[in-house]
């Protein structure tokens, strides 16, 4: 299976969904944690479950747009000898066990300066990933880094927020060849009981800026299915995030694949 253009892999993922009468569920699973063996089930667990896309985290040891449960399973990967090599490897080895669908590194920008020019993005495309998300690179910001990517096949997902510019926003859905990133709440990561107020009125504001020209996927704070419900039908995709991380630490692999195969039938846009 060829994955030379992640961009076109997930318009036919989100399309797919779309031709269902859903919206894509995206789920996230931390690389490293608790251990590598572990976070490669977890991974293994969200795909055969009901995941369309998978995102992988990159521990940091500076999450600053992490909540505690994530920043948490951050230091414990990254105490266990986790980092970008054991995303890496946690990549191929999905890829190895044939999972097809989509799969992002979600990493910050540091540590793929650090590796040098083009040396990160390359490792994670020969890995298998179809895409990358960097939480703290605005659109525009790294022209150099977005061809990059570019040429080597891998989507950019750019994140918004309720207080982003109208010119950033902009900036974002022109360079966001994977999918526009919502984050529907101010603060930082992290399950919540209820949406906040505006996030469905923001999702719709946001959604007539794109206007068909990137997927939109919300995320941060869903923890139950109906909330996955409410915001399926005004985004394109819903993002799940903390609620996994504190499945897997409190109930591992399995406990994972169940919550993912429980909201993830919040993503019908049918009544249910």
């Amino acid at each position: 299976m060829t994955r030379t253009d992640g961009a076109a892999r997930l318009r036919a993922a989100f399309k797919s969904a779309a031709d269902a009468d859903r919206a894509a569920f995206v789920a996230y699973v931390m690389s490293g944690f608790p251990t590598e063996n572990d976070a490669i089930e977890a991974g293994s667990a969200a795909l055969r479950c009901g995941a369309d896309i998978l995102e992988i985290g990159v521990p940091f040891s500076d999450p600053m747009a992490d909540g505690p449960v994530i920043a948490e399973a951050g230091r414990v990967a990254l105490a266990g000898g986790g980092g970008f090599d054991s995303a890496v490897r946690m990549l191929a080895a999905l890829r190895s066990r044939g999972h097809g669908q989509p799969i992002l590194a979600m990493t910050y920008l540091n540590p793929l300066l650090a590796l040098g020019d083009g040396v990160g993005l390359q490792r994670l495309a020969g890995a298998g990933a179809d895409g990358v998300i960097v939480p703290d690179l605005p659109a525009g910001e790294m022209p150099r880094f977005e061809r990059a990517a570019a040429s080597r096949g891998l989507a950019l997902s750019f994140l918004v927020a309720p207080n982003t510019a109208p010119s950033r926003l902009e900036a974002a859905i022109r360079a966001s060849t994977g999918f526009l990133y919502v984050v529907p709440l101010y603060g930082v990561t992290g399950a919540r009981e209820t949406l906040a107020a505006d996030a469905v009125e923001l999702l719709g504001r946001i959604n007539a800026a794109a206007a068909g020209r990137t997927p939109v996927a919300a995320g941060f704070g869903l923890s139950s299915a109906e909330q996955v419900h409410e915001l399926a039908a005004v985004a394109d995709g819903v993002v799940v995030g903390s609620a996994l991380v504190a499945a897997m630490r409190d109930g591992g692999a399995d406990a994972l694949g169940v919550l993912v195969a429980r909201l993830s039938t919040g993503v019908l846009r049918a009544a249910t």
